[in-house]
């Protein structure tokens, strides 16, 4: 066994030396594979010249995006009023029965908007709510609403909004959103997260309007971004999340590295016990 080692080609006509040195090089070379926190780091401020002056408090005011309900949404519309005991204790099966189907299968208890932009609302009747915004349609059926009762409260969520997460995730898929302000960061979190070797300075959005796709760019480091119009994600957008250039010598699993060096290292240590 003794001979066979010597005769491996790392030892034959080599020095212990020559093998020692290969080791170090070997652990240069994994090593720079690593990430630095720079390309890590989210909302940098770029303008700090030394550490401390990112520490400043800054605010930025908030573009939430203005996107207007269209044919084929599905919403959910809630009227909320007064009514006299005798009338509430009836209705409360049915209450709870929605709030079951809510949870279970939110669709179940939705309005589809039609082809001319209308929905038809039990005791309201028709109401056009194509083309406008969600807090638009809220007021178009609150004055409805306001000619049979007196304190109508109304809700409007949209069903149908969902976002689709890709690439340099820990978690991708399509997740629905049930909130009209939602960030990248809070597509993001949903996807559990960023892996390590994602690229946060190349984050990519699709968005489809009008039968045209459009793709725009953000930087995920730089914290000028909670000021842009992108930062808020609309109905059926991707976020694409590609990976920095140097992924193939980037070890995703530290494991990977310590076994590495955990041979190098036996094969050292058996030529050594060999040479004594």
């Amino acid at each position: 066994m003794a001979d066979r080692i010597r005769e491996w080609p790392v030892f034959r006509g080599q020095k212990f030396a020559s093998t020692a040195l290969l080791i170090p090089a070997l652990v240069v070379l994994l090593l720079s594979g690593c990430v630095p926190n720079r390309k890590i780091v989210l909302l940098q401020d770029g303008s700090a010249r030394v550490p401390w002056d990112a520490l400043v408090d800054s605010t930025w005011s908030p573009k939430p995006p203005a996107f207007a309900l269209k044919p084929g949404d599905v919403i959910m519309v809630q009227i909320d009023h007064s009514q006299i005991v005798k009338d509430i204790v009836p209705q409360a099966p049915s209450q709870d029965m929605n709030l079951y189907r809510a949870v279970q299968h939110p669709y179940l208890i939705g309005h589809t908007i039609a082809a001319d932009g209308t929905i038809n609302l039990p005791e309201l009747g028709s109401v056009s709510v194509g083309g406008i915004s969600i807090p638009e349609a809220e007021k178009a059926i609150k004055a409805i609403a306001d000619g049979y009762y007196s304190d109508a409260a109304v809700k409007v969520v949209l069903l149908n909004f969902n976002i689709s997460v890709i690439g340099e995730v820990n978690r991708p898929g399509r997740y629905p959103v049930y909130d009209d302000q939602v960030s990248v960061l809070d597509g993001l979190a949903m996807a559990n997260d960023l892996t390590v070797l994602a690229d946060r300075s190349r984050i990519r959005i699709m968005r489809s309007r009008d039968g045209t796709n459009h793709l725009y760019h953000i930087d995920l480091k730089d914290q000028n971004i909670l000021a842009n119009p992108y930062f808020y994600l609309q109905p059926d957008d991707v976020v694409i999340v590609d990976p920095l250039k140097r992924r193939q010598f980037s070890g995703r699993d530290p494991n990977i590295v310590i076994n590495i060096l955990a041979f190098l290292v036996s094969i050292v240590s058996v030529y050594a016990a060999l040479q004594r």
